[in-house]
């Protein structure tokens, strides 16, 4: 099977574009027409046009936002939940997806699928922006054969991600358009009162305020310099980028970011959450303990973290027991480990796995809501602090301008 994207018209001629499966491209035009739209251009896809996470060409078509994947996972969580095989799913999503995106996704997930690959190899091939931890979350749900659990709560996570994302997007929205409006008017009074504050100055001789001198100093040096300035935000933008998708620059990032107070934090708490729910995800599974370890080292997107999940597979398999395995994760909570050593020794292992996924899932969402909360009435203090540098800088010299006088 391959996948075809096709433009096609309506009876009322109008253009419709779209991705469709098929075996080659008369039974494409089938399909098309069997659709009730008349087939205009069809065009083979190339796997490496949506897939390869090592290919060069054509990468930028299989890209596919959070929000649509989030889409696109609750569609197909809830097919599955209804007895749907997976190819069916996705032909179901597909067929039913408001977005392009989505129906890419499908198609060519439903073409690799087709072919013989597992789902989560065809979602990998499907596009690069599906993150690591997901495959390995779909991985694991092969080897259980609980995927419509399994994706289920893919969905979950994914949508309370973009929940607290949303609420931290909220809270700066005000700020920032505050901050826009602020330095506008604040970059008018520096354009057009401060020269003549400057012209009075000079004339009678006097030397301006030390924090006068210093924002002009700014002002001109963004004036005189802005190709510098430019290059050096791209050249960051750049350096961002490649951090993110170059392995060895990603782990001395992540290395850095665990440093970071704020940062470091919300990544071990965001790792423990994912862990442990593919921990519970596995082991209700009734799948062998040090292979739910391995699963679940998998979905972790920390080079270190996923460093010490294998070594507590390899402590395991070493006869230690799973308190002893886990306590080199330093990005588990005590109390995490104290709820898991419980379950091993109760023998309610998955029952207590569940619960600490469920408190770790809850300190993050907590910490996400609490530092939304924050964000904007921290943000509002640097932009008022930012506005009061400028405005003294343009009324120290009014001041010291009318003491003069009067004098």
């Amino acid at each position: 099977m391959k996948t075809f994207a096709y433009t096609a018209y309506t009876p009322q001629g109008r253009e419709k574009r779209g991705v469709i499966v098929a075996d080659d491209a008369r039974d494409a035009s089938q399909r098309i027409s069997a659709l009730g739209l008349l087939p205009g251009d069809i065009d083979i896809q190339p796997p490496s046009a949506f897939a390869g996470r090592s290919q060069g060409s054509g990468w930028r078509k299989g890209r596919i936002s959070r929000d649509m994947l989030s889409v696109f996972t609750r569609q197909l969580a809830v097919l599955l939940t209804a007895g749907l095989a997976a190819d069916d799913a996705l032909a179901a999503v597909q067929s039913s997806a408001p977005d392009k995106q989505i129906q890419t996704l499908a198609a060519q997930a439903r073409a690799a699928l087709l072919e013989g690959a597992p789902l989560s190899r065809a979602m990998a091939d499907a596009s690069r922006d599906i993150p690591t931890w997901y495959v390995a979350a779909l991985r694991a749900a092969e080897q259980s054969g609980e995927m419509a659990t399994v994706v289920t709560t893919l969905a979950d996570y994914l949508d309370s991600l973009l929940s607290d994302r949303a609420q931290i997007a909220t809270a700066l929205l005000y700020p920032a358009f505050v901050s826009v409006m602020a330095i506008a008017v604040c970059a008018v009074l520096m354009v057009t009162v401060a020269p003549e504050i400057v012209g009075m100055f000079e004339a009678s001789g006097q030397p301006l305020p030390e924090l006068t001198l210093f924002v002009l100093g700014l002002v001109d040096l963004v004036r005189t310099q802005w190709p510098v300035i430019v290059a050096v935000f791209a050249g960051l933008v750049t350096l961002v980028i490649a951090a993110a998708r170059i392995p060895s620059w990603r782990a001395r990032r992540d290395s850095f970011l665990l440093r970071v107070p704020l940062i470091g934090r919300f990544m071990r708490m965001e790792a423990a959450a994912q862990y442990l729910r593919t921990l519970t995800l596995v082991i209700n599974s009734r799948l062998p303990l040090p292979e739910a370890l391995n699963h679940a080292s998998a979905v972790l997107a920390v080079r270190s973290h996923q460093d010490q999940a294998l070594a507590a597979v390899e402590a395991l398999n070493r006869g230690d027991s799973l308190s002893r395995a886990l306590s080199g994760l330093d990005f588990l909570h005590p109390v995490a480990r104290q709820l898991l050593e419980a379950g091993e020794a109760s023998a309610k292992l998955g029952a207590m796995s569940a619960r600490a996924a469920t408190l770790a899932e809850t300190w993050l969402k907590t910490e996400r809501k609490r530092l939304s909360t924050l964000l904007e009435p921290l943000s509002m203090v640097m932009v008022g602090a930012v506005v009061l540098v400028i405005v003294l800088a343009i009324l120290l010299p009014i001041f010291d301008m009318q003491a003069m006088v009067t004098n």
